[in-house]
């Protein structure tokens, strides 16, 4: 209660921050870098890093924690695969909860890829690989991520949760845990030519 002023990155976010304390905040959108992450990047980088050519490529950067999803996407890349065969997902970033991470692996089927942790120079060239970039996520405050990879031009799936309407815009967001929503939102994608 001792502040001058309160900025929050998310409509979202400021709305929680009153209901929760009170403090009214100014929204601030987190900036994309538009030199870093644009149209223009090529992802053939990542394609011959892990031999994905001719591969439908499904992405999601961030943390590997039980809040990110993760074991949904997996659940949910089990209905895509069954639609578009020649898919595979990307999951790029360091895993948090061991316990986790261990169920996650086992659970994965060949054609799910944990890059691990990426440098942020090399993320442009990851968005730029994928054919849509999806988040399962069930809180998000802003959802960096999902950002970047519409600035690269990239079409994203997330559920309708969080800050996910105001940083969705080049993409279907889905009722929140709906899985063969999820799955039939991303199939719709990526048949299209």
């Amino acid at each position: 209660k001792n502040i001058d002023g309160a900025y929050s990155v998310s409509k979202y976010l400021s709305r929680t921050l009153e209901k929760e304390s009170v403090i009214k905040s100014k929204v601030i959108y987190n900036k994309i870098g538009k030199k870093r992450f644009n149209k223009k990047i090529n992802g053939q980088k990542i394609i011959k890093k892990y031999n994905l050519r001719n591969k439908k490529i499904l992405l999601y950067v961030g943390r590997i924690a039980p809040h990110k999803g993760i074991h949904l996407l997996l659940k949910i890349f089990k209905d895509i695969k069954k639609a578009v065969p020649g898919s595979v997902l990307l999951i790029v970033g360091k895993p948090t909860f061991n316990n986790y991470f261990k169920k996650l692996k086992k659970s994965a089927g060949k054609d799910v890829i944990f890059t691990g942790f990426a440098e942020d120079e090399d993320l442009p060239y990851y968005y730029a690989a994928c054919d849509v970039y999806v988040s399962a996520s069930q809180w998000e405050g802003f959802n960096l991520p999902a950002a970047e990879a519409q600035a690269c031009g990239k079409k994203v799936v997330a559920f309708n949760i969080g800050s996910h309407p105001e940083i969705v815009k080049n993409g279907i967001l889905v009722k929140n845990n709906v899985l063969e929503e999820f799955a039939d939102a991303v199939v719709k994608i990526l048949k299209k030519p």
